[in-house]
């Protein structure tokens, strides 16, 4: 009897590998990766899975019917899980399944629990209930000295699917990897390195890793990072000030919203105030609660502060942007 066969079809690479590398750890089964809908169909038809990991931008690709009418074909149990979870499931006697509750806990971050009252039975008909994303926030949050426990104090209250969010932290060439690393184990999102060109999606915290390059923003099919080429900016590189330089040329069609910690210098100050001027809401680390009350200072100073917080109110604030940016507090 051939061994029962597991089919992850994800377009992102590193989320695909993660998953893969886990199910295959804990399952059992084989496991066999597709990036496209293409590839997806011709490995369900040759190798049969018993079970088939979809991610939503699969599901929502031209010609996704035919997927649909291979795994009925082959009496596949399947689940689809986008930005909001689990958005579609199916398959003869799925929930008592050991194995689809294993994957249930090995999505990766981001991808959420199931979502209840989600009909199931619309990959069979050729469609999918896809996760609305309506005017999406984007967060960009800059650092310097103090920051690393500042960042974690922030983050901590982010959910598994929280607005996609930017990190520019001034640390020590070599340092940043081993940054990420702790995040990702501490945070409910996906904390990893920017990279050039990548999508925003919700759950995935994006850390500028690169000290020869900084971390910018761009309008491309949709909001992605950028890794651009340059000499230091305010005195750093990457530079907060290019981060929200970016952001205020998103603003007037994005939902930004950003936040100004603990540190030395004033990188982020003018950016703040760019940002501020388009109606981005805009946040200071109070003086209190800094290591180092100079980058948030100089914003406040300059009038880039929407409002001016204590550290532990800052996630919840970026989170639930208040209804109007315009008032400020004092420090």
């Amino acid at each position: 009897m051939s061994q029962p066969t597991l089919l992850i079809a994800d377009p992102d690479t590193i989320r695909r590998k993660e998953l893969a590398l886990r199910c295959a750890d804990l399952l059992g089964t084989s496991v066999i990766c597709a990036s496209g809908l293409s590839a997806a169909c011709v490995q369900a038809n040759s190798h049969r899975p018993q079970w088939i990991v979809i991610a939503a931008e699969i599901a929502e690709a031209p010609g996704f019917p035919m997927l649909g009418r291979i795994l009925n074909a082959i009496d596949a149990k399947f689940l689809v899980y986008g930005r909001a979870g689990v958005i579609e499931t199916g398959g003869r006697d799925l929930q008592g399944d050991p194995v689809f509750a294993i994957l249930l806990n090995q999505l990766p971050k981001g991808c959420g629990r199931p979502c209840a009252g989600e009909p199931a039975g619309a990959l069979r008909n050729g469609s999918v209930n896809q996760a609305v994303d309506c005017g999406d926030p984007l967060i960009l949050i800059g650092a310097s000295t103090g920051g690393i426990t500042a960042l974690e104090t922030v983050l901590a209250s982010f959910p598994a699917d929280c607005p996609p969010t930017l990190v520019v932290q001034h640390i020590r060439p070599g340092f940043a990897e081993g940054l990420i690393r702790r995040l990702d184990q501490m945070l409910a999102p996906t904390v990893r390195p920017a990279a050039d060109n990548m999508p925003l999606r919700r759950g995935t915290i994006h850390v500028a890793a690169d000290s020869e390059r900084h971390l910018g923003l761009a309008l491309r099919a949709g909001a992605r990072t950028r890794l651009l080429d340059g000499p230091p900016v305010s005195g750093h590189r990457p530079s907060v000030d290019v981060l929200f330089g970016d952001g205020a040329v998103l603003a007037p069609k994005l939902d930004v919203r950003a936040a100004l910690l603990t540190g030395m210098g004033s990188d982020g100050a003018s950016g703040m105030c760019a940002l501020r001027r388009v109606g981005a809401f805009t946040i200071a680390q109070d003086r209190e609660s800094s290591v180092v009350w100079g980058m948030p200072r100089v914003a406040v100073e300059m009038g880039g502060a929407s409002d001016v917080l204590p550290l532990s109110r800052i996630g919840p604030a970026l989170l639930r942007r208040p209804s109007s940016a315009s008032t400020r507090s004092t420090a």
